[in-house]
């Protein structure tokens, strides 16, 4: 039974690991050009970087990132709705393994107190305890940011498909 959850939550750490794209290779712009637009977008990519840092440091701080009412749509799986089933979902398998990410933002937009980020991402996902790689996967995905009330940006939503042709 343990076998069969790790195996079922090893591709739902891939596709949550995608919420949080960030280290741009080509940055891109498909909102206007306003001092403020262009502070909001280099304030996301920012907690982006950040949250990429975490991750690789093996903090689970880094999910501080969703929303109390984020939702990730699961492409082969069920939503995980809310930041409470988020972190229980990374807590859990962070026991067992560790991550290693590398997103690859190609476009980040803002509209008002929404922004969106598009881009790919590489995973690696490797057993605590033996060090054995378990997944490596490259994905796109799509998320959108919600403005908190404090100002800062947190990930509302977030979908994610396979980068394979």
């Amino acid at each position: 039974m343990t076998r069969q959850i790790r195996c079922l939550r090893l591709p739902l750490a891939a596709l949550l690991i995608c919420t949080l794209g960030g280290c741009a290779s080509k940055p891109t712009t498909a909102s206007g050009g306003s001092d403020l637009t262009r502070a909001d977008e280099a304030t996301v990519r920012r907690t982006l970087s950040k949250t990429e840092q975490r991750i690789n440091q093996g903090d689970l701080s880094f999910v501080n990132v969703f929303a109390n009412d984020a939702v990730i749509i699961a492409p082969s799986g069920p939503n995980i709705v809310g930041f409470d089933a988020i972190r229980a979902l990374y807590a859990d398998i962070m026991k067992q393994a560790s991550m290693t990410v590398h997103f690859a933002t190609e476009e980040v937009a803002i509209a008002g107190d929404l922004a969106y980020e598009r881009g790919t991402y590489t995973l690696k996902i490797s057993d605590k305890a033996s060090n054995k790689v378990l997944q490596e996967t490259k994905n796109k995905h799509v998320h959108i940011f919600k403005r908190q009330p404090d100002g800062t940006w947190k990930t509302w939503r977030m979908m994610v498909n396979s980068a394979a042709p």
